[in-house]
């Protein structure tokens, strides 16, 4: 029988194999899979695997090649010479870093996460040898919130940013334009669940609820920045700090508070007219200090037309305010 084989890299050291195997036979069923580890069609060193055997750093994996033949045309094949639409703000070996523009989703169909895919496909040749690893985000970013989204390149990359979500040691800065007047600084802890209403364009949505009634602890700093009026209605340019990341955590909680996102109709906003619904945008990640070479802090520049938006309504904004 001939086999195919490949050399484990760093990027696969101590994964399952089955794992492994995923990105070589992503046509074939996960049953089907055991069963070629079972007859000996997949093997580490020449030797015979189990299910929950695991992949290091130098190990041979070897694939019989009437299994590989069936998986159709490689990926990096597919993208070879592909261009990137997106602005990147930071990039090494271990993350990618966009500025992520308005009405688009993070994962899904036609999102970021597709061409972040190609896109690595048509530069791995160029990354430390991995025979397993996809990037992926880090974390998510509302569809019609732009700025910092954070994805992972490598998977020691990948779990040291998980640790500090996790760790809650992750600080992420938003600006976002508010109705009402805020006039001093405050600090929301609520409790958000979702709520499904099959009735809705919004199939789930976050609902704020007291401690009492349950929930996810949400956690957010707020401190105005700058005023002015829209149409009538008195607005503020908002500085939001969050440890927590829960769905549509500010969006909810400007709400509950009596202060919600210009335009977003969806938690009780006054519409307005332009090429945005509302406006939020995530302008700074921190995180601690590093040895995978990850700036303290990274930021992402407004767009155009947050910038229009601003300068109609609010003077003073560019002193307030500096990316």
């Amino acid at each position: 029988m001939k086999f195919e084989k490949f050399e484990a890299g760093p990027g696969d050291n101590g994964r399952r194999a089955d794992r492994v195997l995923r990105r070589f036979l992503p046509a074939a069923s996960l049953s089907s899979v055991y069963s070629s580890i079972r007859k000996g069609f997949i093997r580490i060193n020449d030797k015979k695997i189990g299910a929950d055997s695991r992949v290091f750093q130098g190990d041979i994996l070897s694939v019989a090649s009437f299994l590989l033949e069936t998986q159709g045309t490689a990926a990096s094949d597919v993208h070879a010479g592909y261009k990137f639409p997106y602005e990147i703000i930071f990039k090494n070996e271990h993350f990618l870093v966009l500025n992520k523009p308005y009405d688009i989703t993070v994962q899904g169909k036609n999102s970021i996460a597709d061409d972040v895919a190609s896109y690595y496909a048509s530069v791995k040749d160029k990354m430390p040898a991995s025979l397993s690893f996809a990037p992926g985000p880090l974390h998510r970013l509302d569809r019609k919130t732009t700025g910092v989204l954070f994805f992972s390149w490598s998977l020691e990359g990948a779990r040291w940013f998980s640790d500090l979500i996790a760790s809650h040691e992750l600080e992420k800065k938003y600006i976002g334009l508010v109705q009402g007047k805020v006039s001093a600084m405050y600090e929301w802890e609520d409790f958000i669940e979702k709520e499904t209403d099959d009735s809705s364009a919004f199939h789930t949505v976050s609902i704020v609820k007291t401690p009492e009634q349950g929930g996810k602890r949400a956690y957010t700093k707020v401190e105005p920045l700058d005023s002015g009026i829209y149409n009538g209605t008195p607005v503020t340019l908002v500085r939001f700090t969050i440890q927590t990341g829960r769905m549509h955590q500010i969006r909810a909680q400007s709400s509950f508070h009596g202060f919600p996102l210009l335009g977003d109709t969806a938690y009780g906003g006054k519409a307005i007219r332009g090429n945005q619904d509302f406006f939020l945008h995530a302008y700074e990640v921190c995180v601690p200090d590093n040895r995978l070479g990850l700036p303290v802090s990274v930021k992402a520049g407004i767009s155009t037309n947050f910038k229009k938006m601003l300068n109609k309504l609010l003077i003073n904004w560019r002193k307030s305010f500096i990316l």
